[in-house]
């Protein structure tokens, strides 16, 4: 009886008890790091820059175009299923779109119907909104898009600055992506310009 009661109360902390593998779950799994990087790092690092950027990007054009508070809840639930499904490398979901689908589907499925599972349906549908909308074309969605490749970009740096060249190609990447996708975020291309000029420039 007292296993049973015991269970029973561990399933109403169940979402605060499996998020917590997030600090568990390496990125970039498949190049070698010097410095561990997990998936609750990454979280909160894009949620730190996108509070920074939002700021930035609406006194640069004066107004409030983002909503910080938006941008830092959607970057920190972004990844939230990779607690269930570890993080399946960015080539593999980018370039094939069969998988992508497949992918795309077994994510949902872990979310609505494992990751948020405790929660009463208004709080689920709440939470669910904040993961599937979390890159949309909304500014704020836009933003943390952008915030997904900068803040890798920012652990590459990091990774270079210790003497670890494997991560050019991220870097290069990162950059790239951000130029090509977000470069009407201009506050954001003005520190990558700053970047470029200390670790130089990124390869097409």
């Amino acid at each position: 009886m007292q296993n049973e009661e015991r269970m029973n109360k561990k399933e109403k902390i169940g979402f605060f008890d499996r998020v917590q593998k997030l600090r568990w779950i390496e990125r970039c799994s498949n190049t070698q790091h010097i410095k561990p990087y997990s998936v609750a790092q990454h979280s909160f690092y894009a949620a730190l820059y996108g509070i920074i950027f939002s700021g930035l990007e609406n006194l640069r054009i004066g107004k409030q175009l983002y909503d910080p508070g938006v941008v830092s809840m959607k970057c920190v639930f972004h990844d939230i299923e990779e607690s269930e499904t570890g993080d399946i490398l960015f080539p593999l979901h980018n370039e094939y779109s069969e998988f992508k689908e497949k992918l795309d589907f077994i994510r949902n499925e872990c979310v609505e119907k494992t990751v948020f599972a405790e929660f009463d349906v208004s709080v689920r549908a709440y939470l669910m909104w904040l993961w599937k909308h979390a890159k949309d074309d909304s500014p704020e969605g836009r933003m943390v898009a952008c915030m997904d490749k900068f803040e890798i970009l920012m652990y590459a740096v990091s990774e270079m600055e210790i003497g670890n060249n494997l991560m050019y190609q991220i870097y290069n990447n990162a950059i790239n992506i951000i130029r090509d996708e977000f470069n009407d975020i201009i506050s954001v291309i003005d520190v990558i310009e700053e970047i470029e000029d200390i670790y130089g420039e990124a390869v097409k």
